[in-house]
């Protein structure tokens, strides 16, 4: 039997606006789905649940890079107060290495999770004595959508 390949959470980044958000350290991808009861007197004692609607959001904590022009704080603070959706991918770069990253930053990945989601929370953090982080949600503004099967 052939060993399984397991797939390694440092090589999924979330990608905005095709590009990576800057000096990740984790990233979470949740879809949830809502029910309501769809009992009746033929369900006897038991209740009858249904999936009545999906939803999606993509989070990521970052350290925060003080470089000009990378997807970091600022530039994630421009697009949330701008109110507007933005087109994200989960999944690994198509350059992926076990270097630095490569000239010229990560290349969005072909094979991913995304759509388009909404910057809905942005935090920055700034502890005496340590680096400065930032979290941020993005929630899904309509269907998570699969291309070419992330994960096997």
């Amino acid at each position: 039997m052939a060993k399984a390949k397991k797939l390694k959470g440092k090589d999924l980044m979330v990608f905005v606006q095709d590009k990576a958000i800057a000096l990740a350290t984790n990233h979470t991808l949740k879809l949830t789905a809502e029910t309501g009861d769809s009992s009746t007197k033929d369900s006897g004692d038991w209740g009858d649940e249904e999936i009545t609607k999906m939803t999606w959001e993509a989070t990521s904590e970052n350290l925060c890079s003080a470089d000009e022009g990378v997807s970091s704080y600022e530039q994630m603070l421009d697009l949330m107060l701008a109110r507007e959706p933005v087109n994200i991918k989960v999944g690994i770069p198509t350059n992926i290495t076990n270097d630095e990253v490569p000239e010229g930053g990560w290349t969005a990945p072909q094979k991913y999770y995304g759509g388009e989601a909404l910057i809905t929370d942005i935090q920055l953090n700034a502890p005496n004595g340590d680096n400065a982080t930032m979290s941020i949600t993005l929630t899904g503004k309509g269907q998570l959508t699969k291309q070419s099967g992330v994960g096997g």
